[in-house]
C-alpha cells in the first residue's frame, strides 16, 4: 500500500519553478549581479524544465545582455518599474525573487522598487543583501514596505536574521537564513596554480573584489614591510579593477593612492595589482593559488562579503577585521579577526600562521569544510526548496 498524499506532495515538491528574478545581471559588473548569474545557474541545474528569467535593473550604461534578460529597467525610469509589474503578471510565473541592496533601484533609497511590488499577483520572495542595523525613518519604512509584501525573505547571516525581526518587525516565521553561495573548490594544488599564473609568492597574500574606499586596502599594504622583514618572498596580490560607479565619478584616484603608498614603503616588488575584471574561471585561479585572504574592511557593519565566502571556500587563512559577515562565521575558527585599521595586526597574523605550518593546515581545514556547506549546488537547492515551500503555502 502506499499513501496517495505523499506521492502527490512528493510529486509537488519536484514540479518545475518557474521564477523571475529582478536584479542587476552580467554583464554588468557589480558584485549582485554576478550573485544573481551564479544562482540562477546553480537553479537551472537542478530545475531545468522552467529556466530562470531575469528582469535586469540597468545604471546609466547600456549592457548586451544574455537571452535569458527578458526585460529591462532603467535605474531612474519610474514608468519601467510599473511596466515590469505588469510585464511579470502576464507570465507564467510562479514565484518572483527580488535582489534588493540599497542603491540599485531608483528614487530615493531605492524607492521605486515599492511601485513594481505593490503591483505584483505573484508571491514575492526576498534576497536582504544589506540589512542595516540602525537605518534612518526613510530606509526603514522601504525595509518594511519589502518584508509586509514579500511571502518569505532571505537573510545571509543570523545577525541580518536577527536584525529583521528585533529592528523591522519581520515575522520569524517569514525570514529564512541562506548563506552566500560559493563555487566548488579543490582543497589541494596551490603549487599548480601558481604555476600557471606564474606566482612565485611564499606566502601568496590575495585581497580581491572591485576597487574603491571602504576596502581597507591601505592597511594590508602598510603591513607589508613588517611581514618581508620576517618573509623575505612574501607577496600581496590586490586583484579587481576599480568599481564602475567610482571610476566614472573619481577615476583611479583611490588605486593611484595605493600605489603611491607601495612606493613610498618601498615594497614594489612584494605587491602586484591585477588592474582587471575577472571572471569566475580566472578568479578561481587566483583564490586557489592563494596561502591567505584578507578583507580588511574598516566599516564593522558590512553585512556580506561574497569574497570572503570565496576565501572560506578554497580552503585559505582567512584575515579579517570584525565587520558583521567575518565576526560571525569566522567565530569557530576558521579564520582569525584583526584589530580594525591596524596593519601590525595583520602582520603578526600572517607570520605566526606562516612560522606554524600544522596551525595553518588546521585552520585551511575548518574553513574549506564549512565552505562545503555553501557550495552553488547547495544553495541553489535551499533556494528551490523555500520557493516550492511559498508556492504549496499560497
Amino acid at each position: 500500500m502506499y499513501d496517495e498524499n505523499l506521492v502527490v506532495t512528493l510529486a509537488q515538491k519536484q514540479r518545475a519553478v518557474r521564477a523571475i528574478y529582478i536584479s542587476s545581471y552580467i554583464p554588468r559588473r557589480c558584485g549582485i549581479a554576478t550573485f544573481t548569474k551564479d544562482l540562477t545557474t546553480a537553479i537551472n541545474n537542478l530545475n531545468p524544465h522552467a529556466l530562470s528569467e531575469i528582469i535586469a535593473v540597468l545604471d546609466d550604461i547600456e549592457y548586451s545582455y544574455p537571452w535569458e534578460v527578458k526585460t529591462r529597467i532603467s535605474q531612474q525610469n519610474l514608468s519601467d518599474y510599473i511596466d515590469a509589474a505588469r510585464y511579470i503578471n502576464r507570465s507564467s510565473t510562479d514565484i518572483v525573487n527580488l535582489q534588493h541592496e540599497f542603491g540599485l533601484y531608483g528614487g530615493e533609497d531605492g524607492e521605486y522598487i515599492l511601485s513594481l511590488i505593490d503591483d505584483l499577483e505573484r508571491p514575492l520572495v526576498t534576497t536582504f543583501h544589506t540589512v542595516l542595523p540602525d537605518p534612518d525613518e526613510h530606509k526603514a519604512y522601504i525595509m518594511r514596505r519589502i518584508i509586509d509584501k514579500s511571502a518569505a525573505v532571505v537573510a545571509m547571516t543570523n545577525e541580518s536574521l536577527q536584525t529583521l525581526i528585533n529592528k523591522y518587525n519581520c515575522p520569524p516565521g517569514k525570514v529564512v537564513l541562506i548563506h552566500h553561495g560559493v563555487p566548488d573548490f579543490a582543497f589541494n594544488g596551490m603549487a599548480s596554480h601558481k604555476k600557471k599564473l606564474r606566482i612565485g609568492a611564499a606566502p601568496m597574500i590575495l585581497t580581491a573584489g572591485l576597487l574603491g574606499p571602504g576596502k581597507g586596502l591601505e592597511h594590508v599594504i602598510d603591513a607589508m614591510p613588517e611581514i618581508l622583514s620576517s618573509i623575505p618572498e612574501a607577496q600581496l596580490y590586490i586583484v579587481g579593477q576599480t568599481h564602475p560607479h567610482i571610476l566614472k565619478k573619481e577615476g583611479e584616484v583611490y588605486r593611484k593612492s595605493l600605489q603611491r603608498r607601495v612606493l613610498k614603503l618601498n615594497v614594489t616588488k612584494a605587491v602586484k595589482f591585477v588592474n582587471k575584471y575577472l571572471e569566475d574561471d580566472d578568479l578561481h585561479h587566483y583564490f586557489s593559488a592563494a596561502d591567505f585572504f584578507v578583507t580588511a574592511y574598516p566599516n564593522l557593519q558590512q553585512p556580506t562579503s561574497g569574497t570572503l565566502a570565496w576565501g572560506i571556500a578554497s580552503g585559505k587563512v582567512n584575515i579579517a577585521t570584525p565587520y558583521q559577515h567575518a565576526r560571525e562565521i569566522l567565530q569557530d575558527g576558521s579564520g582569525v579577526l584583526v584589530k580594525p585599521n591596524d596593519s601590525s595586526s595583520i602582520a603578526d597574523a600572517v607570520i605566526s600562521f606562516w612560522s606554524n605550518p600544522a596551525a595553518m593546515e588546521a585552520i585551511r581545514e575548518k574553513a574549506y569544510t564549512k565552505g562545503r556547506q555553501m557550495t552553488w549546488s547547495g544553495i541553489g537547492q535551499q533556494y528551490l526548496d523555500l520557493f516550492r515551500t511559498v508556492m504549496e503555502r499560497r
